[in-house]
Parts: C-alpha cells; structure tokens; sequence
C-alpha cells in the first residue's frame, strides 16, 4: 500500500496503533529544516553539565547555603529595612547574608553527615579499631554461650568469666567498658558490645577475602554478558547519575530552560519535543532516564547520533525528542539547509 493511499484514509491516532503506519511520530511542520546539533556538540555539553553535576553534589552544603544567601539578599525589601543610608543598607543586609550564608552551611553540613552516616560514633570506632581473628572470635563465642544462662551463672560468675575473658583476649583490654564491671546492666552492656564486634570483625574477614578474589585475574573464557551491563550501571554510580542531583539538573533545568542545560546552553544547542509542543515535566524526566538506558548498553544508546538519520541518541527515541543547533524561531531557506549540511 502507498503512503498517499495510506493518508487517504485518515485514520484516527488510536487506529494508527492498530496497523503499521509511515507517521509513528506526528512531527512538527516548523522542525522540518532546522540543523541539527553535531555530536561533538552534544558530547562537549554533556561533559559541562556531568562536571556542574559532580560539584553540586561535592559542595551541595555549601552550594543549598550559597543559593539561600542570595535570594535572601535579592528578596530583602526595602521596606523592612530601618531608614539609613544607602551604603548602610547594604553592608546590613550583606552582614545577615553572610551570618546566614554560615549558619546554613553548619546547619546543613551537619545534617548531610548526619543522613549520610558520617558520624563517627562509638560502635563506628569499634568496628574500625578492634578486628579480632577467627580464633580470638571463637574465644569471644564461647564465653558468650557459656554465660548466657543466669541462672546458671550469677553475677558475681558473669564477672569473673568477662575479666577472663579479657585476659584471654589481649585486644579487649583496650575497651574501658569491659574493665571492671560488676554490675548486672553493665555486664548485659559488654556483652552486646562483643557482639558488635563479633560482627564487625567477620564482615571485615568477608570484605578481605572477596579482595582477594577480586584481585584474582579472571580468564578469558569467564567473562559474561552481564559485563557490559555492570560496567554501565558502575558508570552511572561513579558520576553520580542516580536519582538524586543528576535527576534534579537535567529535568528542572531543561524544564525552566526549555530543553536546555547550561551545557547546552553554552553550546548553542537545545532538545526540542517532535510534536512541537513544549517539554512537560514527565517528558524530561523520562529523557533523563534514557541516559541510564545508554549507558547500560554499552554507550551504544548513545552512539548512535552518528548513524541516526536524525541524530536521536536513545533518550531521544524514549522520549520522542531531537536536538537541533539554535533555536526554533531560526528562518529555515534552502541556503540554510546547505549551509547547515555543509557544517
């Protein structure tokens, strides 16, 4: 069947999906012409826009503080501020900026360590400090069980078998909490204590010996097809292209920019919706994800801007997307196309 006989029967948009069709994207009429974005191009923004990403995510304390600052300092009224000259002005509302630009980078810093589990606790230096054998753990192990019925063994036995302990054990001695105790609680204390360390010591051996493994050279007839497929999602992790600054950068940005980053922005390039209508939040938030896509595939998502008949990586296939050079409202005339084709 023809392409003309196929229009002739004006088919509604749920009746195209029914049958195989030359229009599987409604493209918009003012596109047609427009110069495409060069690979080079877009590699170059996208490596500004990763980089801005990797130091936002450094410097997100002080960057969230910064932000805060300014817009306290742009927001100032004039009318809440008491009538002084101008230059006092100023240096008022520079003065608060600044303690504020401080007390929010404290603040904020304190709560990332806090979220992120940097706080250096008591069981965290535990765990980096005391690392017990396999035979010294067996030893730990065993006063554990043996003192584990009360009933069995009172107080005053619980005592003496913890200092015996000790005594066996030359690395507990560093502990002041197992020195001395005679107390009921604070013996039940030590011995939770010896079970952090237990754990601490044996997943210490786990990370040693898969080290080992690691460090083995694999031959060549072991390497699998899930390969690639770590090798991307280890890409994504070590950029930082998860669902946190990344996610936020390129959606809100090429929301608010319409379809444009500062990388593309400084590059000349923009990422336009084939329909012509404008980007929708969910529309950059499913390209965003396209990147994912292509780096799990071996960067070939990505690569294929260069056999594309029109340049669309994978994130632009996910989400119906091309990116041109410029802007829409460029006049498009022959001599344009030539001159954008000779580029």
């Amino acid at each position: 069947m023809k392409v003309k006989e196929m229009e002739e029967l004006a088919l509604t948009r749920a009746e195209t999906k029914e049958v195989i069709t030359p229009y599987a994207f409604k493209i918009d009429q003012a596109l047609l012409g427009l110069p495409l974005a060069s690979p080079t191009r877009r590699a170059l923004a996208m490596l500004i826009d990763v980089m801005l990403i990797f130091l936002a995510a450094k410097l997100s304390a002080a960057l969230i503080a910064f932000v805060a600052t300014v817009a306290f300092y742009k927001g100032t009224a004039q009318k809440h501020l008491p009538k002084m000259n101008s230059l006092w002005r100023r240096i008022l509302k520079l003065t608060a900026a600044t303690l504020l630009f401080f007390s929010s980078l404290y603040l904020l810093s304190v709560a990332i360590d806090y979220f992120d589990g940097d706080t250096v606790g008591e069981t965290a230096t535990i765990q980096q400090d005391i690392i017990l054998d396999p035979e010294e753990i067996q030893v730990v192990n065993t006063y554990l069980k043996q003192t584990q019925d009360a009933q069995l063994c009172d107080q005053t036995c619980q005592a003496t078998e913890l200092a015996s302990l000790v005594s066996q054990v030359a690395k507990l001695t560093e502990l002041n909490e197992l020195s001395e105790v005679n107390e009921i609680e604070h013996i039940n204390m030590a011995k939770g204590l010896l079970d952090l360390i237990i754990e601490a010591s044996e997943q210490s051996h786990d990370e040693q010996l898969l080290e080992e493994i690691d460090s083995i050279e694999p031959q060549a007839n072991s390497t699998t097809s899930h390969s690639i497929l770590k090798w991307g999602i280890g890409i994504i992790e070590d950029l930082g292209l998860g669902f946190g600054w990344a996610a936020i950068y390129f959606t809100l940005f090429a929301l608010l920019w319409k379809g444009q980053t500062p990388g593309k922005k400084i590059c000349n390039i923009r990422v336009v919706a084939l329909n012509g209508e404008q980007l929708g939040l969910l529309d950059c938030f499913g390209r965003y994800g396209g990147y994912g896509a292509g780096f799990t595939t071996g960067l070939l998502g990505f690569l294929q801007v260069y056999w594309d008949p029109n340049r669309q990586a994978i994130q632009d296939k996910i989400s119906a997307t091309v990116v041109i050079k410029g802007s829409m409202n460029q006049p498009v005339t022959p001599e344009t196309i030539e001159k954008a084709i000779k580029e």
